[in-house]
């Protein structure tokens, strides 16, 4: 499953998701990924969740984004929610490239039963029509 979370920067798209995760931390029986630039929410999320920074790799493309991910998940079994903090400039992609992208991530969702939590910096009528049905109000 997708879940998206979209608006403009400083929307409060970040703080979203950070009370997500944190929520489901308290209640959730498998492993939670945090997926951001940095490290600058690291003090903001509960201690049982793992904060990757992509700015540590070199990540260029959104295909190298795209594997990256699939290397987490396929290093741990028991990760069952990735959130993605900002998945346009994590993934180095314009907004009208990302249903692609999309795709892919759906794909994998799927297939590996993992929920997936996304955010991104753009308006909600840029989101693919056949992903306007996960987004997050």
């Amino acid at each position: 499953m997708i879940q998206l979370v979209c608006g403009k920067q400083g929307a409060g798209k970040t703080k979203q998701l950070i009370d997500m995760a944190n929520t489901l931390a308290k209640t959730n029986d498998g492993h939670i990924v945090y997926v951001d630039a940095d490290q600058s929410q690291i003090f903001r999320l509960d201690y049982s969740i793992r904060l990757v920074q992509t700015a540590e790799y070199p990540l260029k493309t959104s295909s190298e984004f795209f594997g990256f991910v699939c290397g987490i998940l396929s290093q741990d079994y028991d990760i069952n929610t990735v959130f993605i903090d900002g998945l346009l400039k994590n993934a180095k992609i314009d907004a009208d490239k990302m249903g692609a992208l999309l795709d892919r991530v759906a794909e994998v969702a799927e297939r590996y039963n993992i929920h997936f939590i996304i955010s991104m910096s753009c308006d909600e009528n840029e989101i693919p029509e056949k992903y306007q049905s996960c987004l997050i109000q």
